[in-house]
């Protein structure tokens, strides 16, 4: 007999304690992305930002014009104090692919990243749908990986610890940028960070409907938002859209990935780590037990403090990202040169 989801979802949420019960019932009360509309989620995205605060103290920002296929990618870079060379991440970042454009709200969360893990943050703003439909922004991340690549002594960074990540939609096109690296010969890549990622934009997967609804992204919104970015719906065939089909994923660079137990695409996850693995790549995962979609970004609706989950996650990410990139990662032999 079928599986009633929708029974299991108040079972499961009847379980939990009080804190994230109440998270989970502000999910549900969300509208969907569809109804929100592009021009709405860009506004939550960049309220979600501005609400993160300022640049952080101890961090400097420049923006700078990386030469794209079609014009320039403004591009922010976020440098810690300090001296060296230092760690590179380059961050393809979220926003359901139409939003997070723009490079005015996002200077609390790269800057605190930069803090955290020690390293640069290169942020580029890349170009999105429905504007700019596929492969717009990927040409424009891969111009931004290959400027960093040629410019990495005059920015300060670390060839040798150069990583490439983002969430959900930016971290399928970090995984991209990824294999797109290792068939150029270049630029050294030595960790991937994907975080909540739709790695398949075909999305028959079980999680896909099992919690496709009240556990904050839905089945419905990843189909509309896959739309929004696709010329047609045949381009879910290809690699740069749906990495897992990827024709080798050996000698790509090691992956440091999380997800909630219970995200709608917590599947293709699991599918893709195990491919990774299959092809001698290592890989970290981190799973959110009990939590959905963005689960390190999880609040208590009352108090606005991070979940005790959200801050274990991200801190497991933030020693596995700084074992790569950071800057006891300097101390160790060249992953290049073994």
């Amino acid at each position: 007999m079928p599986t009633d989801y929708e029974q299991l979802r108040r079972r499961r949420i009847s379980e939990l304690d009080q804190e994230l019960r109440s998270i989970y019932e502000h999910l549900e009360s969300r509208p969907e992305l569809e109804e929100i509309g592009v021009e709405g989620i860009r506004a939550h995205f960049r309220a979600l930002g501005h609400a993160d605060g300022p640049l952080r103290d101890g961090v400097i920002a420049e923006t700078v014009a990386v030469p794209g296929p079609d014009g320039d990618v403004p591009t922010r870079i976020y440098r810690p104090e300090g001296t060296g060379p230092l760690g590179v991440y380059i961050h393809t970042h979220h926003g359901g692919y139409v939003a997070m454009n723009g490079l005015d709200h996002i200077d609390g969360y790269n800057s605190q990243l930069a803090l955290e893990w020690g390293c640069i943050v290169v942020h580029p703003d890349f170009r999105v749908p429905p504007e700019n439909k596929f492969p717009a922004g990927i040409e424009d991340c891969w111009a931004v990986v290959q400027w960093v690549g040629r410019h990495i002594d005059s920015i300060g960074g670390d060839r040798d610890r150069v990583a490439v990540g983002g969430g959900c939609t930016g971290a399928s096109m970090a995984a991209v940028m990824a294999i797109m690296a290792r068939d150029a010969g270049g630029p050294r890549i030595a960790a991937q960070f994907l975080y909540a990622p739709q790695l398949d934009a075909r999305g028959d997967y079980r999680s896909r409907y099992e919690f496709g609804q009240g556990y904050g992204l839905t089945r419905a919104s990843t189909l509309w938002v896959t739309d929004q970015y696709l010329n047609d719906p045949e381009e879910r065939w290809d690699w740069r859209v749906s990495p897992v089909l990827a024709p080798t994923l050996r000698g790509v660079a090691p992956a440091v990935m999380s997800v909630g137990e219970w995200d709608v695409l917590s599947d293709e996850a699991r599918f893709y780590a195990n491919r990774l693995r299959d092809a001698g790549v290592p890989v970290t995962y981190i799973e959110g037990p009990k939590q959905g979609h963005s689960h390190t970004s999880w609040r208590n609706p009352a108090t606005g403090e991070l979940t005790p989950g959200a801050r274990t996650d991200n801190a497991l990410i933030a020693e596995a990202m700084r074992s790569y990139i950071g800057p006891e990662a300097g101390a160790r032999p060249s992953l290049h040169d073994e």
